[in-house]
């Protein structure tokens, strides 16, 4: 069962503990206990899964590290991270991903530079998580294409 993880944090009790959130090609997750994806969004809207901190958060990490969080710098918005999280499904089962739609968006768009053509780079923008946005161009460029291009005003 080939997968991958990335780290967030479990809120349990009053304690935050950094932990890798694993992410299975069958679309299994394991936040402190397997579920589905479906279940995975719950674990986020009840805040047992979190990215961010509160300031002055008690944290563990690993057994041996506990520390107070202060002057916390917001991390990943959790919907920003749902929208990761099923991407990696996507790329274990070799699918296309959010990424791979904004690029064939904006392939379109540059062939035939309508506004409905626009809009629907904009949804495949928009669907690429906030914090991934920035690896769709080179590494000079980033996303700057998208937003120029997001940013014009109506041309039709």
């Amino acid at each position: 069962m080939p997968g991958t993880y990335l780290q967030a944090f479990i809120k349990n009790g009053r304690h935050f503990f950094v932990t890798e959130i694993k992410i299975y090609k069958d679309g299994m997750i394991d936040c402190w206990g397997f579920v589905d994806f479906e279940g995975f969004q719950e674990k986020i809207r009840s805040g047992w899964v979190r990215t961010r901190l509160p300031e002055g958060a008690r944290v563990s990490m690993m057994e041996s590290l506990n520390f107070t969080a202060t002057d916390v710098k917001a991390g990943v918005e959790e919907v920003e991270f749902v929208k990761q999280v099923a991407d990696e499904i996507l790329s274990l089962n070799k699918k296309p991903t959010s990424a791979h739609f904004c690029g064939e968006a904006l392939r379109q768009y540059k062939q035939d530079p309508t506004e409905s053509n626009r809009e629907r780079l904009r949804t495949a923008y928009e669907a690429v998580p906030k914090h991934m946005r920035l690896f769709l161009g080179d590494m000079d460029s980033k996303d700057w294409e998208y937003k120029r291009i997001l940013d014009e005003k109506n041309s039709d």
